[in-house]
Formats: C-alpha cells, sequence, structure tokens
C-alpha cells in the first residue's frame, strides 16, 4: 500500500507542477510527449511491419567476380606482353612464360615456338628477320633478336642446338661463321644503333646503356658499362679492348646551382649524402673548392666516382 501511495503521491506532484506552466507551455508538453510516443511506437513496430524485399542472387556475385578476376587477369597479361616486347621480361616472369625443350630456331614452325612459350609478337619478329634472310648461325645469335629479354635467352639457351647451315664441296667440312670484328667504339658519343652496329650487342642492351649515360652524364670510364643492368662480364669481356671513354664529352654537375631533387636522380647519389651536401650548402654558403664537397663523403669508392661529376663554378672558384 505505501508503494502505492508514494506513486499516487508522486503523479499529484507531477500534475501539481504542469498546472504551474502557462497553457501554452502546457500545449507544448502534451505535444512533445505525443509524438515521443508515436516515434517509440513506430520505431519499434516498422520493422514487422514492412518485411524486407531484397535478396541477392548469388549466381549473379559469382559472375561479378569472375568477371573482375578475368579483367585483372587479362590487364596483367596485356601489362607482360608489353613488357616482353621490349625484350626486357624478368627471370621470374620468363620462367612463368616459358617451356623449353630442344629447338633449332631456323626455320621453326610458328607452333613450335608458341609451344616454347614465346608470344605472338616475339614470334611475328623472329619470322620477319628470316623472311628478311636472316638466319642462326650460332646460339648467341638468338639473343640479338631485340624483342627476346636475356632472361628468356638463359633459360632457352641450354635447349638450343643450332644445325650447320652451309657445307663445303668436301664432306665434312663446315664453313664457320666469321669471327665477329669489334670496331673501335666511344662510349659518351655513340647512338644506340653504333653500339649495335660496331659492338654486336642486341638493342635492348644499347637502348639500357644509353638510358644510364643520360642519367650519369657521360662515362669517365668503360668500366661502368658493369653498372648497366644486364651487361656481364661475359658480355663485356669481348668489347672491353674496343670502348673508350671521352671525359670531355661529359656533363658535369655545379655543386653550387643544381638542386636538390636534380642532384638526387644522380645513380651515384642516396638521399643522405645529398641531404649532407646540401646542409652544409646551407650553412656555410656556396662551395669555394671541391674538396669541400668531397671531404664531407667518408666512402673513399664513392669520393672517386662522384669526383668525376662535379665542378665548382668559375664564379664561384678561389685560389687557396
Amino acid at each position: 500500500m505505501d508503494k502505492n501511495n508514494k506513486l499516487i503521491r508522486f503523479f499529484k506532484k507531477i500534475y501539481r507542477d504542469f498546472l504551474t506552466f502557462s497553457k501554452a507551455e502546457q500545449y507544448g508538453i502534451i505535444v512533445l510527449l505525443v509524438l515521443t510516443v508515436i516515434s517509440g511506437v513506430v520505431y519499434f513496430t516498422l520493422p514487422w511491419l514492412i518485411k524486407p524485399h531484397t535478396y541477392y542472387d548469388l549466381g549473379k556475385i559469382d559472375s561479378i567476380r569472375n568477371f573482375l578476376k578475368e579483367q585483372k587477369h587479362l590487364e596483367d597479361s596485356v601489362n607482360i606482353e608489353r613488357i616482353r616486347s621490349s625484350g626486357q621480361l624478368s627471370e621470374v616472369l620468363a620462367r612463368q612464360k616459358l617451356h623449353p625443350f630442344p629447338f633449332d630456331p631456323n626455320k621453326l614452325p610458328v607452333d613450335q615456338w608458341k609451344k616454347l612459350g614465346l608470344s605472338a609478337k616475339q614470334i611475328e619478329v623472329i619470322k620477319n628477320y628470316e623472311a628478311k634472310g636472316g638466319k642462326f648461325y650460332v646460339k648467341e645469335d638468338l639473343k640479338k633478336i631485340y624483342c627476346i629479354s636475356e632472361a628468356e635467352y638463359e633459360i632457352l639457351e641450354p635447349y638450343i642446338t643450332v644445325k650447320p647451315l652451309f657445307a663445303d664441296a668436301n664432306p665434312g667440312i663446315i664453313k664457320r661463321k666469321i669471327k665477329t670484328k669489334y670496331k673501335l667504339t666511344e662510349l659518351n658519343s655513340a647512338d644506340s644503333s653504333t653500339l649495335v652496329k660496331n659492338l654486336d650487342i642486341p638493342s635492348w642492351m644499347s637502348a639500357r646503356i644509353i638510358k644510364y649515360r643520360n642519367k650519369l652524364g657521360g662515362f669517365y670510364s668503360n668500366k661502368q658499362l658493369l653498372e648497366v643492368y644486364g651487361m656481364r662480364e661475359k658480355y663485356y669481356n669481348p668489347i672491353k679492348k674496343y670502348i673508350y671513354a671521352d671525359t670531355s664529352l661529359m656533363q658535369k654537375i655545379c655543386i653550387n646551382q643544381v638542386g636538390f631533387k636534380q642532384l638526387l636522380r644522380h645513380p651515384y647519389f642516396d638521399y643522405k649524402t645529398v641531404k649532407l651536401i646540401f646542409n652544409e650548402r646551407e650553412k656555410k654558403g656556396k662551395f669555394s673548392n671541391l674538396n669541400q664537397v668531397l671531404n664531407l663523403i667518408t666512402d673513399e669508392s664513392l669520393k672517386k666516382r662522384l669526383s668525376h661529376y662535379l665542378y665548382i663554378c668559375p664564379s664561384d672558384a678561389r685560389d687557396y
């Protein structure tokens, strides 16, 4: 009974308090209570009154997923074939694409090239080469086809068997291919076709040499060719006696005028070295002699290489 009396007294108190408000305030409170009740009713009953009609067709979802997967595979394939056509396919991708077996590249049918794993573009280049009278006299001749990368050649090389193409009138005597005659070549002025012609290297290799030369600003030593991606000693050794670098053709860097990003693009400069040089230049002003720059570098080998590419602008130099 006490609980009931307390509840009655509580509601009486609320009612008395309610009567203290003005008519407008009382009306506003009533409207607010009504809206609150309606909102609560709608919130809890609406999900029961309206049944969702949304459904998912799992078959269509699977079809979309398969379509997207095929599109991704197609895009990857197109990118890989673009790389193959440029003769720069990596060893990992080359092993995925190739399925080598013993073969003679001379007049090998198209279906056999396909079976080896070569692309349609690569086969087209080979067949055009043959149509113009080209022949493979030794294994290495296949490497000269510009769209076959070094990695692909390395995988195929053990399976290549080139049969002799010509024989003398006397049985058993085979005509051999005349040994390649290299021509003396200056590395800083030769264009891509000159490198191919004079040094008997593939066009993709000559393109890499030119690209690296442009990044460096020129070569100061023929041994720098070993820094070119794909230039191994077995390719370098036969031509090293026939190449030289004219250092007067190099494009050197004025250390007091070069920008941070420009210097960072040079193959011999890493971020740490560039930051060190620019901090020193900002702190002490322009360098007046090259030793001020080189003394910042502790790696003697790097210091020696950089000395060939840096110089002090004449207007900044001072005698000591």
